[in-house]
């Protein structure tokens, strides 16, 4: 099989919508950031990897693939002044030379499918397409076709009741010639976020050759903090076989079924269940009478006895005591007194706002503190470093720094 000369990663964004939680980049998975996942993953379909960063982001991630760059053909490049999709490409003008795979970082997908372009050999004047059948909306980009069926223009979230055809634009972008799509970014003029849409489309109005491929295999990317357990479902399924390291002390009187990875120095208490697919970090500790079931549980965690982890997304450093912790996501350094718990389904039976989903349980920023007996409702958004009094009930989001306390909201001035 042949290989892409170039992939291009796009992972400049500025992660606002993942609100509360950090940069999307740098959420790990069976202890693997998710940029490392992207090259590596990507690196097996192309010879040259370049990664498109922020100034925000761009020393943190040259540090974490600095040792990737010795092992694979790889360079880290800072997007330029120009914002959005169209800017990140610009910014590889003169360093990315002829054909060229852009890719999204956030985005996840059978990498295998990327076989339909390299198993043939570099086609010339030609740009291909992945696209995915939706059942439902979702805001991006949808294809357009001609009366030939034929591809010819790409609509930039049109709206519910204006799509074109039900056939979603993933980021997956083929270029047999880079320089092709760079002048065609630099002939569109546009005050709007649609920079690099409108040269895509100025590339189908002409004679160029085009392709699609249309994709019904797995797929989901993180616009929103939610979206985030849907991932990590996917990326717990990939656990096949259970992997126990040899440090970890496992009580005799624990039980576990189905696949699990337990690393390093892990310690489970007496009569814990834990219920595979289950990922759990080096160093965490398993208190007494706990149950975790489909769920990451990050390194340095203390998950004390009576404590329920159930389909969640646990970070670094966690601490938890007597919790019941449902669908929800806790950042690093998160700590929960005993007692407190997350609801993660409405009464009324209705999906959780905003978000399409039955079930969702809290979503907690960095170094946020919750007080015993707290109880946060379904879809509740807690900000970085927010504390929580005890015994108070939260139905509505809190921003970064905020101290809930006796129902008043006021500035954490302790952090």
């Amino acid at each position: 099989m042949r290989k892409i000369k170039n992939g291009l990663i796009l992972a400049g964004g500025d992660s606002t919508r993942f609100w509360p939680l950090g940069e999307k980049n740098f959420i790990s998975f069976l202890g693997k950031p998710l940029i490392l996942y992207q090259i590596e993953s990507l690196s097996k379909y192309c010879e040259k990897i370049t990664i498109i960063v922020s100034k925000a982001n761009a020393v943190a991630i040259n540090r974490l693939i600095e040792n990737l760059v010795r092992q694979l053909k790889c360079q880290v490049v800072t997007q330029k002044d120009v914002d959005g999709q169209a800017g990140a490409i610009i910014s590889a003008k003169n360093l990315v030379r002829g054909e060229t795979l852009i890719v999204n970082a956030n985005d996840i997908y059978n990498y295998s499918v990327l076989d339909n372009i390299t198993k043939f050999s570099p086609p010339k004047n030609k740009i291909i397409f992945l696209g995915k059948k939706l059942n439902e909306y979702f805001p991006g980009g949808y294809f357009k076709f001609d009366d030939d069926d034929k591809l010819k223009e790409i609509i930039e979230k049109p709206g519910k009741d204006r799509v074109p055809s039900m056939i979603y634009n993933l980021v997956v972008h083929y270029y047999s010639e880079f320089d092709n799509l760079i002048r065609a970014i630099e002939s569109v003029k546009t005050q709007e976020d649609n920079h690099y849409e409108l040269a895509i489309n100025k590339l189908l109005s002409s004679s160029i050759d085009r392709d699609y491929f249309l994709y019904d295999g797995y797929w989901v990317t993180l616009k929103y903090p939610w979206h985030l357990l849907t991932m990590l479902k996917w990326f717990l399924n990939s656990i096949k076989t259970s992997k126990i390291f040899s440090s970890a002390h496992i009580s005799k009187k624990a039980f576990i079924s189905g696949p699990v990875i337990i690393g390093n120095n892990v310690r489970v208490g007496d009569f814990v269940k834990i219920t595979g697919p289950v990922f759990i970090g080096n160093n965490s500790v398993i208190g007494d009478y706990s149950l975790v079931r489909e769920s990451q549980i990050g390194e340095d965690c203390l998950i004390g006895s009576y404590t329920e982890v159930a389909r969640s997304y646990i970070g670094n450093k966690v601490f938890l005591h007597r919790n019941y912790i449902g669908d929800s996501i806790l950042d690093d350094k998160v700590m929960i007194g005993a007692q407190a718990v997350t609801a993660n389904l409405r009464f009324d039976g209705e999906t959780v706002s905003n978000t399409n989903l039955s079930k969702l349980g809290a979503i907690i920023g960095q170094e946020s503190k919750i007080g015993v007996n707290a109880t946060l409702a379904p879809g509740i958004k807690i900000g970085k470093k927010t504390w929580i009094g005890p015994g108070e009930v939260v139905t509505h989001d809190l921003k970064d720094k905020v101290y809930l306390d006796n129902g008043n909201e006021k500035i954490n001035l302790k952090v």
